[in-house]
C-alpha cells in the first residue's frame, strides 16, 4: 500500500513545492500591485518620475518610473546589506491632495489603476485647459529586463477629485507619428497648447528594432506635439544646438517673453550621434540655448552670477516674480564636475540671465521631478530621486532621508520647510535676487544681439525686481525720493500742459473767427444782390457796374398806372423794365452757395 502511494506522495509534495513557490511569485507580483503606496516606513526610493509631476486643480499626479521599497521592515528583493535594492515598475498612477495642510509622514497618496504602459524617463505634457486636465505621455524605456515597448502615445484625464483613466491616442497622421525616433532622456516643456520635446537617446530599451544598449544613440531634433490638431513636427537642430545639435537628460523651461514664448534649456550633455561613456560631454552654464518655437530663431545667451556646477538628470521650476522677473529653482542633478550626485539649490533670474546660489542645499538626489504647489505658487515640491555616482550608470542607492520621497521648498525664502501650506502668502522674489535689480544689475547683461533683448525687454521704463525693499535705507531713500520727484515733476509738467494746449485752443479759435469774419465781408461785397425778375435771364456781375447776358432781349414792358422810365443806358448792355404788377420786387443772389 505505501509503496502504491509513494509516487502519489512524491508527486503531491513536489506540486505542493512548486505551488508554494508559484504562489510566492505570483503573490509577491500582487504584493508589488498592491503596494505602489508602500507607506512612511516601508518607502526606500522612487527612480524616474521625472516630469511625472504634474498639478491639476487640487490634486497631484505622479506617474511612472520604479519604486524600492520594504516589506514589513525588509528589503524587497535586496541585499541584507541594506545598501542595494532591486526595484519594479510602478503600476499605478498615484494623487495626493493639495487641498489640505500635510507632512511628508502623514500625506496620503491614492492610487489609480493603470492600463497604459509602465515605462521609465517617458516625455510628459500637461494640459489643464483640457476638462478636469490631462496628460499627454509618449517615449520611455522598457523598466528592468522587459521588452521595448510599440510606439504608442497616452492620454490621461483627470476627473477633478484625485482620479481619472488613461487611453491610447489615434494618431490623425500615423505615418508623421511613426516616422518619430522613440526616446528617453528628453528635454521637455509646453505652451499652452504645444509640447516640446529636445534630443534624447534611442537605445535597445527604447526600440526593438535597435541592438544597441545604453547610452545608444543621441538624437537630434525639436519635436513638437500640438495638443488641440494633434498635429506632430520635428525642426531640425544640428545647425543651431550645442556642437552636434544634441542633447542628453537636459532640462526645458517655457517662459513667458516675447510675443509667441521661448524655450529655454537647462543643463544635460551632449554628443555625437553615436554616443559612448568617453565622448558624452556635460554642457556647463557659461551661455544658455533658447528658441522661439514659431519663428523657429535660435539664440546663445551669456550668463553670470554664481552657476552651478555642470548637472544633467535634475530638476527644475519656474515662477513669474511680482516685478517683472522669472525665476528658475534648479535642484539636484548628478554631476561629473563634482563626481556625485548634487544637493544644491540654485536660482536663475530672467531677464537678467543670473544665477544665484540659494545657499540652502537639500539631500544628494536625481532622477527626481519638481513641481510648483499652493495658491500662492511659492513652494515647490520634490517627489523621488536616488543618489549615486556620475551618471548615475551603477546607483548605490540608500533608503531616501525623506519619507516617502517628499520635499517642500519655501522659493520665496530659500529654505526647505517641514510641511505643505495650501495658503502660503504669494511668492516674491528671493531678496538675493532683487538686490542685484536694485543695484543695477540689468546694466551689466551683455545680450548676444538686439532682437534678443527685444523679446526680453519691450520698453526702457519697465522696472526689475523693485517691488521689495532694499537692502540698505539709502536705497529705500532714495527710491523714496525718485517717486517723490516724479510725483512733482508729473505735477508740473500736466500743469504746463494744460496751459500751453488752453492758449493754443484760444489763439487758434480767435484767428479762425477772424478769418470768417473778413470771408463773409469779401463774399457779399463780390456777389452783389442784382433785383432782376425771376422769369428774365440771369446777369453775371464781372466787374461793378458791368452786366453780361447772351439771351435776345424782351420788349419793354410798361408798368401801370405810372410814367415810363428806362435804365441808364451806359450801365448796361440791354434795357429791361419791370412786370405788371409787381407788388413785392424780390432780388435773388447768383447761383453760388455762401459761407456763414
Amino acid at each position: 500500500m505505501m509503496g502504491s502511494c509513494a509516487p502519489f506522495v512524491l508527486m503531491l509534495a513536489v506540486w505542493g513545492c512548486l505551488g508554494m513557490r508559484g504562489g510566492l511569485v505570483y503573490g509577491h507580483g500582487l504584493t508589488r500591485r498592491g503596494d505602489d503606496i508602500p507607506g512612511p516606513d516601508n518607502f526606500i526610493r522612487h527612480r524616474y518620475p521625472s516630469g511625472t509631476v504634474v498639478t491639476f486643480g487640487d490634486h497631484l499626479y505622479i506617474d511612472g518610473g520604479e519604486l524600492y521599497q520594504q516589506v514589513n521592515g525588509s528589503e524587497t528583493n535586496g541585499t541584507q546589506s541594506g545598501q542595494n535594492y532591486l526595484s519594479y515598475a510602478v503600476n499605478s498612477t498615484l494623487s495626493l491632495n493639495l487641498n489640505e495642510s500635510w507632512t511628508n509622514e502623514t500625506v496620503i497618496f491614492r492610487s489609480i489603476p493603470k492600463t497604459a504602459p509602465l515605462l521609465d524617463q517617458q516625455i510628459y505634457w500637461s494640459d489643464p485647459s483640457n476638462g478636469a486636465g490631462a496628460l499627454y505621455t509618449w517615449g520611455g524605456m522598457a523598466a528592468g529586463s522587459g521588452s521595448p515597448p510599440a510606439n504608442e502615445q497616452w492620454l490621461f484625464n483627470a476627473d477633478g477629485t484625485g482620479g481619472g483613466a488613461w487611453s491610447q491616442i489615434t494618431q490623425r497622421d500615423f505615418r508623421d507619428f511613426s516616422g518619430l525616433a522613440q526616446t528617453v532622456g528628453a528635454a521637455f516643456a509646453q505652451s499652452s497648447h504645444v509640447g516640446y520635446a529636445l534630443g534624447g537617446q534611442a537605445t535597445s530599451k527604447t526600440d526593438s528594432s535597435i541592438q544597441k544598449e545604453y547610452p545608444g544613440y543621441a538624437l537630434t531634433g525639436l519635436v513638437s506635439y500640438d495638443f488641440q490638431t494633434g498635429q506632430w513636427n520635428n525642426a531640425s537642430t544640428v545647425p543651431y544646438y550645442e556642437g552636434f545639435g544634441t542633447s542628453l537628460n537636459a532640462r526645458a523651461e517655457y517662459v513667458p517673453f516675447g510675443p509667441n514664448g521661448l524655450l529655454l534649456f537647462l543643463g544635460g550633455a551632449e554628443a555625437p550621434f553615436d554616443a559612448n561613456d568617453k565622448n558624452i560631454v556635460q554642457c556647463n552654464w557659461n551661455s544658455l540655448m533658447i528658441t522661439d518655437p514659431v519663428t523657429g530663431e535660435w539664440y546663445r545667451q551669456a550668463t553670470s552670477g554664481a552657476r552651478p556646477p555642470t548637472i544633467e538628470r535634475a530638476c527644475s521650476v519656474g515662477v513669474q516674480g511680482p516685478n517683472n522677473t522669472y525665476e528658475i529653482f534648479i535642484y539636484g542633478g548628478t554631476s561629473d564636475q563634482i563626481e556625485g550626485t548634487s544637493e544644491s539649490v540654485h536660482i536663475l533670474s530672467l531677464p537678467g540671465f543670473v544665477f544665484f546660489d540659494a545657499q540652502s542645499p537639500g539631500t544628494q538626489r536625481a532622477d527626481h521631478a519638481c513641481t510648483v504647489v499652493g495658491n500662492g505658487k511659492r513652494q515647490m515640491l520634490s517627489y523621488g530621486g536616488v543618489d549615486g555616482g556620475p551618471g548615475l550608470r551603477n546607483p548605490t542607492t540608500t533608503p531616501d532621508p525623506w519619507k516617502q520621497g517628499l520635499g517642500i521648498y519655501d522659493m520665496s525664502e530659500t529654505k526647505w520647510v517641514d510641511s505643505y501650506d495650501p495658503n502660503a502668502t504669494d511668492y516674491e522674489s528671493p531678496a538675493a535676487v532683487t538686490d542685484w535689480y536694485a543695484q543695477g544689475g540689468m546694466d551689466t547683461v551683455s545680450w548676444c544681439n538686439d532682437e534678443l533683448k527685444g523679446l526680453f525687454i519691450n520698453s526702457s521704463a519697465i522696472a526689475y525686481g523693485a517691488g521689495n525693499s532694499s537692502s540698505t535705507d539709502s536705497s529705500a531713500e532714495g527710491s523714496h525720493l525718485r517717486k517723490t520727484g516724479i510725483i512733482v515733476g508729473c505735477t508740473v509738467g500736466g500743469i504746463l500742459f494744460i496751459t500751453i494746449t488752453s492758449a493754443f485752443v484760444f489763439f487758434v479759435m480767435r484767428w479762425r473767427r477772424r478769418r470768417h469774419q473778413s470771408t463773409m465781408t469779401d463774399t457779399f461785397n463780390e456777389y452783389r444782390p442784382e433785383p432782376w425778375p425771376k422769369d428774365s435771364p440771369r446777369m453775371r456781375s464781372t466787374t461793378p457796374g458791368t452786366m453780361v447776358s447772351t439771351p435776345t432781349p424782351v420788349q419793354p414792358i410798361e408798368i401801370s398806372g405810372t410814367a415810363r422810365e428806362e435804365l441808364p443806358a451806359e450801365d448796361v448792355d440791354w434795357t429791361y423794365e419791370l412786370p405788371v404788377p409787381t407788388p413785392r420786387l424780390r432780388p435773388e443772389l447768383p447761383d453760388r452757395k455762401y459761407s456763414t
